[in-house]
């Protein structure tokens, strides 16, 4: 900690040291069992920590209206968690008089308090000395210090990090002796968790459940500094870089702040965030990586599936403050076009089912508007239009839109959203058909890691335009993958958006044999590698009443091209 104050130029410009609301005043003096909750006004701006947790399935303690005064008059140790406990030893022994922890400095039963505070974890997080990160916790009384343990993967077994082997030594003469060798198990989890190295979403929730959680991105993204107590080892995280116990990850610590945020920004999600907030990034760079944020963070749990906008509202402030433009239900005003272009899971089958967030007023054109049953991954991503790039179709354009704001967070939920967009859009038919797995496919899928997708009957969901169809990434969807809310037949309409190219050698990359359309059979048919078919991106829409309202069903990635849109009429439409 001494190190990054002094020696990391990202980390050491001085942080916001005001106080939160309230805090935990740890009794850094007397250290005795007993710590108290404070309101801070009128206190001295003194250094604070934070903690990170999850909160389990058991109740944890928490200050509600009837509990508040109480809580200040003292909190004992035997009616905190054992991860509270632990935070707070780890506080008074950084000599630090006090820590934020949610549950307790914010009243947990009323909602205006809610809300205010909820507003200022952008502030709260950045302003903390240090985050502490319960990461291998998956409830309080895990608490922090924990058996350090990894897991097997190909046997998903858990086995002990460090292990005593007794060694039989036989000298040339004399008695044989034995030496103890501590054998330490090779270690990868945690650093494919840090660096997004390999695809690590299998075991996020079995050794790193915090990692899983939804309100715990952003804590992560915003705190200058973390230290994570991972099952099998201590993480550092600042704003300069990663390291670890074993030191495999020195080589994303380092002084020049430009020269890291090269090397990490893709492949290292708090470099990635923090890169978007560098002076000389672009607009452009900075609604790339905004997607690839809203990639990252959707693949994370929610209790509450209303809270998917408030939990990243702290980031989403933070982009404010160097981007342009208004912030619209999750999407950014100058580049909606692609940002309309989210899909659920996977466009060759969903592994959860799906559905509208229930009660919500987030308009269905914006990606948290989907939540998945039982507080599952709802799986929502921007991988087609980075990957194969788009190019707004020049007849779309944005003619209006409004979003009436919450006084208390403006970056929150949010209420009477809609968009006027303007558009080739076309009329077509909903068609739902099942047929059973073939055996190329099923290879196919094996070879590339996606054998979860796979079930003996696949549902395919797809739409007809005059005598052609395709099929259409849903947005909401059954355990089989069927669309819930069309039925075989129902009149749909699709909006398009923007384009993108792919060669060749991108078909041959990307896709099967039984996957190909007709053009691109033909395009292989071709002697040059380099020749290239123009896709199309577009939004599934149903007509809700006639004043030309819409709402959104699906994401369409048609790999053909344009040609269903060649002649058609350019409509002004209200998307709900």
């Amino acid at each position: 900690m001494e190190k990054c104050k002094a020696d990391h130029p990202l980390c050491s410009r001085s942080l916001n040291s005001r106080l939160p609301t309230r805090i935990i005043d740890v009794d850094l003096i007397g250290k005795s069992e007993t710590v108290y909750l404070k309101e801070t006004s009128g206190l001295e701006r003194d250094p604070y920590m934070t903690l990170s947790h999850c909160w389990g399935k058991e109740q944890i303690i928490t200050t509600t209206t009837k509990t508040l005064e109480k809580r200040k008059s003292g909190i004992k140790f035997s009616e905190l968690s054992n991860t509270f406990r632990d935070a707070i030893e780890i506080t008074r022994g950084l000599g630090i008089q006090y820590l934020w922890i949610d549950s307790l400095c914010i009243v947990q039963d009323d909602k205006k308090d809610w809300e205010i505070e909820s507003t200022k974890m952008a502030d709260i997080y950045s302003g903390s000395q240090l985050n502490l990160a319960a990461t291998h916790a998956s409830g309080g009384a895990d608490g922090c210090f924990g058996k350090r343990w990894s897991m097997d993967i190909q046997n998903q077994i858990e086995i002990n990090v460090g292990e005593d082997v007794d060694i039989p030594i036989r000298p040339d003469e004399g008695e044989e002796e034995h030496y103890n060798i501590l054998v330490r198990t090779a270690l990868h989890i945690a650093h494919e968790h840090f660096t997004r190295s390999m695809d690590y979403a299998s075991t996020l929730e079995d050794v790193s459940p915090l990692l899983s959680r939804g309100w715990v991105f952003q804590e992560r993204l915003l705190s200058t500094r973390a230290l994570h107590f991972h099952a099998e080892e201590l993480i550092w995280e600042c704003a300069s870089g990663i390291s670890c116990e074993c030191s495999r990850l020195e080589e994303f610590q380092g002084g020049d702040p430009n020269g890291l945020l090269q090397l990490c920004e893709t492949n290292q999600v708090k470099m990635m965030f923090l890169s978007m907030l560098s002076p000389t990034v672009t607009a452009s760079q900075l609604l790339d990586t905004w997607l690839e944020i809203i990639t990252e963070y959707g693949a994370l749990k929610l209790t509450k599936q209303s809270d998917r906008l408030p939990a990243i509202s702290g980031l989403a402030s933070r982009v404010s403050e160097h981007l342009a433009g208004e912030y619209l239900g999750g999407l950014w005003s100058q580049d909606i076009p692609r940002a309309l272009c989210w899909a659920k899971g996977s466009t060759t089958g969903n592994e959860h089912p799906s559905s509208r967030v229930a009660d919500s007023s987030v308009p269905s054109w914006s990606w948290a508007s989907i939540s998945n049953h039982s507080g599952d991954v709802p799986g929502i991503t921007y991988n087609v239009p980075m990957v194969a790039g788009f190019e707004v179709d020049t007849r779309c354009q944005v003619k209006d839109f409004h979003q009436a704001r919450s006084v208390s967070n403006p970056y929150g939920v949010c209420a009477d959203a809609w968009l006027k967009i303007e558009g080739p859009l076309i009329k077509a038919s909903f068609l739902s058909t099942e047929s059973p797995m073939d055996q190329e496919t099923i290879d196919w899928a094996h070879k590339h890691n996606v054998a979860r997708y796979l079930r003996m009957t696949m549902s395919w969901n797809e739409i007809k335009f005059e005598q052609e169809t395709t099929k259409f990434s849903g947005d909401c969807l059954d355990t089989h993958g069927r669309m819930t809310n069309l039925s075989p037949g129902d009149i749909v309409y699709c909006l398009l958006l923007g384009h993108f190219k792919h060669s060749q050698n991108d078909i041959l990359r990307k896709y099967p044999a039984q996957f190909l359309n007709r053009d691109e059979k033909e395009l292989l048919k071709t002697k040059d590698s380099s020749s290239e078919v123009k896709g199309a991106y577009a939004i599934v829409l149903v007509k809700v009443n006639e004043n030309a309202s819409y709402r959104r069903v699906g994401f369409l990635y048609q790999r053909d091209g344009a040609g269903w849109w060649k002649n058609a009429s350019v409509n002004e439409i209200i998307l709900l």
